[in-house]
């Protein structure tokens, strides 16, 4: 049997040695050597010959996927799967005759390539015509698959400039000169005219000549990413807003979320989808697409990009400029007449050897250092006023954003510095040595978003943090070595949103939060005992929307019902979630309760420790008591006291209940295994995303028999004690639109798929998940 090769050379067709041996009568050897010169030969002409080679393998390949294949031993025909492949090799072959002709002013030597493929045909086509009715299909498919990969290697090393006349648009924009080296894809950035072909480019600045000014430059953003990167919405609200981008007037009102869909129905980006299906809150550009865009951003001097549709961190190239990793001197290096000269030289292709050295006066070396300091002197003010007029900073790839402690506070008027990381994944490690230069913030009193995200090396920030009076959003996620907030971070009164989620040092907090005024947004806010300010002092803050809860003193509880109340104070609190972290175990809890059991000393000490913590650390009154209620009395004063308050009030505290606006409610690793009692439908009407994920927790709580949820979106993670079946399910939760499930192992009998996730199709709505930053 024929064994399939890979080696390289090109040698005629089995048919042409087949009609030469006849006709001559030439041995083998000598057939060999003529093979051998014809081969030569045809490493010299022209491609049409080459093209003829082709078509006569092409024919012989044809003509041997005719044959029919055997029966089996049952009689019945065998499948055409073993023919389709040799139908697939006749397409790819035809396929490379195709593009050949496209190509019949290229040369090049790809003897080695096309006698591989032709000595492939061969072991092919002696297996099919050794015995036509017993053929070894099993090898010929093996063979079959050798072929098709040592043409693809063919098809690699083709220039793409014949695809310009391709019937579809996506391959005229793919299209590039032959000047590219043949082993390496093309680079639409670098190719000249070949947007200028066709009808897609009219088409897409149709498109974008339609949107608005605002819309244009929030779709201009996604060009300073990389090819298929996956950008999260949350990123780009922070973004917009910094920018200004965002809706200002009555008249317009378009949401982030309705701008992205807009781009994503006019086809300049798509959702990225989760494993389960549904749209997760990122987006990305098709590389075609974001090739067209960066021309757009290119023109509009929004960021400057290089030859290969890069950023660049440029200077005076735009008022808005990048950080990406780079080795050797940038714009940014202390020395900045020695960069100029370093950049030109490199520019000019100069040999970086030492010129020979020239005999200089000493009035001559005088006057050369005049110049170069009249000249350091220029490109030092040229430097520094560009960076005043800087508007927007952003790091796009650098590893350390250390930046020159004399550079960094000459940014006076800038709107977003981005010193942080952007990708969602923590892949790229950050990290600073030094901080000093942060202390430069002092000067960018203009300064509206800021983001530190997933930088390591700062424990605290300088108290310059307090100077931003005019910043909007601080973002601080994921700075692993922070330890405490400054109390000058009470003085931003424009704050709106402050991040310190994954902050997992982090341990005291200032009171001066609680001066935030205008704080919609709290995540990674820290419970502790060793942080003066608690979620008493949070009371304060009227427009709070979002509160994310870090849990480390085991002795705080939400597990009474009076803890509601506390929340209830939040006026326009929708989205809360709670995670027990360092300190709140359970194990740790038991211990805490112990002690407490163990040093009761009056009767008031039988009433719930979980109460007496409340009133201690959330400064309270629990229920049972009265602020009217000497500390030394009797508890069935107290406890009757309180029950006419309850009586007298009961209107108001119906109210108060009723009124409570939590919309999304998420608990992780909650350490008891009672839920807590406010946990309820009667007091979390307005309750629609439900999301319980660890603990302790053994079931979800409904009071009465009666009593449903009006939950839609319900997430169980992690939960070994909740037993419930999916008739339970549908029963407490009749809205129910969606529902994920992972290792909850006694939650059974749920229609869920392989990624654990059970969702209501509607006919024409697709329900959106994530439609707000997590």
């Amino acid at each position: 049997m024929a064994k399939t090769t890979e080696s390289l050379s090109l040698s005629p067709t089995c048919s042409e040695a087949s009609n030469r041996d006849a006709a001559n009568g030439d041995s083998k050897s000598n057939a060999g050597t003529a093979d051998k010169r014809k081969l030569d030969e045809a490493c010299k002409v022209p491609m049409g010959n080459v093209i003829e080679s082709l078509k006569n393998l092409y024919e012989n390949l044809r003509q041997a996927s005719k044959l029919s294949p055997p029966a089996t031993a049952a009689g019945d025909p065998k499948p055409k799967d073993e023919t389709s492949d040799l139908d697939k090799a006749c397409n790819e072959l035809k396929y490379l005759i195709d593009e050949f002709e496209k190509l019949q002013l290229y040369e090049t030597n790809l003897s080695g390539p096309l006698e591989t493929i032709e000595k492939n045909v061969e072991d092919i086509l002696g297996d099919l015509n050794a015995n036509k009715d017993n053929v070894e299909w099993e090898t010929t498919k093996k063979n079959l698959k050798v072929l098709r990969s040592n043409m693809t290697k063919v098809k690699a090393q083709l220039p793409l400039l014949h695809q310009t006349s391709s019937s579809t648009e996506a391959r005229r924009l793919l299209a590039t000169t032959s000047r590219e080296e043949a082993s390496k894809l093309p680079s639409p950035y670098q190719a000249d005219g070949i947007f200028e072909k066709g009808s897609f480019l009219k088409e897409f600045e149709d498109c974008y000549k339609n949107l608005g000014k605002r819309e244009k430059l929030c779709l201009l953003c996604f060009a300073i990413f990389p090819e298929n990167a996956e950008v999260s919405e949350r990123l780009l609200r922070f973004w917009w807003e910094g920018e200004r981008l965002r809706p200002t007037s009555e008249s317009d009102k378009k949401t982030v979320n309705e701008i992205l869909d807009e781009f994503v129905e006019r086809g300049f980006i798509e959702p990225v989808y989760k494993r389960s299906g549904s749209k997760g809150s990122c987006y990305k550009m098709h590389p075609i697409v974001r090739c067209l865009i960066v021309r757009l951003a290119n023109q509009a001097n929004f960021f400057y990009y290089d030859s290969k549709g890069y950023p660049n961190m440029e200077f005076f190239k735009s008022k808005k400029i990048c950080l990406v990793k780079s080795e050797g001197p940038s714009w940014w290096s202390k020395d900045v007449l020695a960069f100029t000269k370093a950049r030109e030289q490199a520019q000019q292709g100069k040999d970086t050897k030492q010129p020979k050295a020239v005999t200089m006066t000493k009035d001559d070396k005088k006057q050369e250092r005049k110049e170069m300091e009249k000249m350091r002197g220029k490109l030092e003010t040229e430097r520094i006023n560009y960076l005043e007029n800087l508007q927007t900073l952003f790091n796009v790839s650098k590893q350390f954003p250390e930046l020159p402690e004399e550079l960094f506070p000459k940014m006076k008027n800038i709107d977003v510095l981005y010193l942080g990381r952007w990708e969602r994944t923590a892949e790229r490690h950050m990290e600073v040595e030094e901080v000093d230069f942060l202390k430069g913030l002092k000067n960018m009193n203009k300064l509206r978003f800021f983001s530190l995200h997933g930088i390591s090396g700062i424990k605290k920030l300088p108290d310059s943090i307090g100077m931003l009076q005019n910043l909007r959003i601080l973002d601080l996620k994921a700075c692993h070595t922070l330890e405490e907030l400054p109390k000058e971070v009470g003085l931003l009164k424009m704050l709106s949103y402050l991040d310190l989620s994954e902050c997992y040092l982090l341990d005291r907090i200032p009171t001066d939060l609680s001066k935030l005024s205008k704080l919609k947004v709290l995540k990674g806010f820290v419970i502790s005992s060793n942080s003066p300010c608690n979620l008493t002092h949070l009371t304060t803050l009227s427009e709070l929307e979002k509160l994310s809860i870090s849990i480390h003193d085991d002795k705080f509880s939400i597990k009474e019902k009076e803890s509601i109340k506390q929340f209830s104070k939040f006026n326009k609190l929708t989205k809360l979630k709670i995670a027990w972290g360092a300190g709140g175990t359970k194990k740790s809890l038991d211990k805490a309760k112990r002690s407490e059991d163990k040093n009761k000393t009056s009767e008031a000490s039988k009433l719930s420790p979980t109460a007496n913590v409340l009133e201690k650390y959330l400064k309270l009154p629990f229920w049972g008591s009265s602020k009217s209620v000497p500390e030394k009395g009797n508890v069935a004063v107290a406890a009757t006291t309180a029950k006419a308050g309850q009586d007298k009030n009961g209107d108001n505290a119906k109210k108060q209940e009723s009124e409570f606006k939590l919309e999304k409610l998420d608990i992780r690793c909650y350490p008891d295994k009672e839920p807590p009692k406010w946990l309820v439908p009667k007091t979390l009407t307005r309750l629609k995303r439900l999301y319980f994920s660890g603990g302790e927790v053994s079931h979800i709580p409904v009071a009465n028999g009666d009593e449903k949820w009006n939950v839609e979106f319900l997430r169980l993670k992690y939960l070994i004690n909740i037993k419930m079946d999916w008739k339970q399910v549908q029963k407490q939760f009749p809205e129910l639109k969606l529902l994920e499930k992972v290792n909850c192992p006694q939650i059974t009998f749920c229609p869920c798929d392989a990624s654990g996730v059970w969702e209501v199709k509607q006919a024409g709505t697709e329900i959106r998940m994530d439609a707000h930053p997590s």
